[in-house]
């Protein structure tokens, strides 16, 4: 208990689904969570049952947001040690069913949205001496995936800017690592079932995994159990990037 006592964390997507058991195992552990997500009463409502934490709400992918986000952070518990990118969406369908909008929707929010809250806490971590992000991708920004065409590229991004963060600000003492699950949640229950069917079956570990299972992973890569391990990541997904 304790390993991120008095630390302050930005979890974005944080009110369901992976984001709030991340939030729930960080504030456990003594953290200051900032609970994120579009709706306020939302957000409101995880951050009343979490010890020290506050609510902050928006849209990740509109252009200010994210500076927004992090100097309300600031303002509000006085710090910024730690970012978790983990908000999200997988609007699936075939690379000739994508329509522009939806490819723009998809990348604003999983990446645009995340560099640019990734840019805002740096400022603020240079000025610390030292900091932590995490960013939340996916076995299919690695392989590929039917149907997930928009979904996969700005996944792929976003390990790509793990990648280019840890090499630009590991000298700021700002570590940078993806992590990628692959376990049930609110968003998978919206993949077509034929797909989840293919997916779970080329899965060489046959149980399923849980939300907790993300969040241990998260906890590693924030405290300082991994200090020296930047541009790396770590899969949570029972197998699923093997194929």
């Amino acid at each position: 208990m304790g390993e991120l006592k008095g630390r302050v964390a930005i979890i974005t997507g944080s009110t369901r689904g992976i984001g709030r058991g991340i939030a729930e195992r960080f504030a456990a552990e003594g953290a200051h969570v900032v609970v994120h997500g579009r709706d306020l009463a939302a957000c409101e409502a995880v951050a009343a049952v979490l010890p020290g934490a506050i609510a902050v709400a928006g849209d990740i992918g509109a252009a200010g947001f994210a500076d927004e986000l992090v100097d309300a952070a600031v303002a509000r518990l006085g710090r910024l040690d730690i970012v978790v990118n983990n908000a999200g969406v997988a609007a699936d369908n075939f690379i000739t069913g994508v329509t522009d909008e939806r490819w723009a929707a998809t990348l604003a929010t999983n990446l645009t949205g995340p560099f640019a809250v990734l840019r805002a806490a740096v400022r603020v971590m240079k000025a610390a001496d030292g900091g932590v992000v995490l960013n939340v991708v996916s076995w299919a920004g690695e392989r590929g995936n039917v149907g997930q065409a928009a979904y996969a590229a700005s996944k792929a991004g976003l390990h790509a800017l793990t990648l280019t963060g840890a090499k630009e600000l590991g000298k700021f003492g700002i570590r940078v690592n993806s992590l990628s699950p692959a376990v049930a949640t609110d968003m998978g229950a919206q993949m077509d079932e034929r797909l989840k069917k293919i997916a779970a079956s080329r899965r060489p570990l046959k149980s399923e995994g849980a939300i907790a299972d993300v969040a241990e992973g998260a906890l590693f890569l924030v405290s300082d159990r991994s200090r020296f391990i930047t541009g790396d990541v770590l899969h949570v997904d029972g197998g699923m990037h093997l194929n």
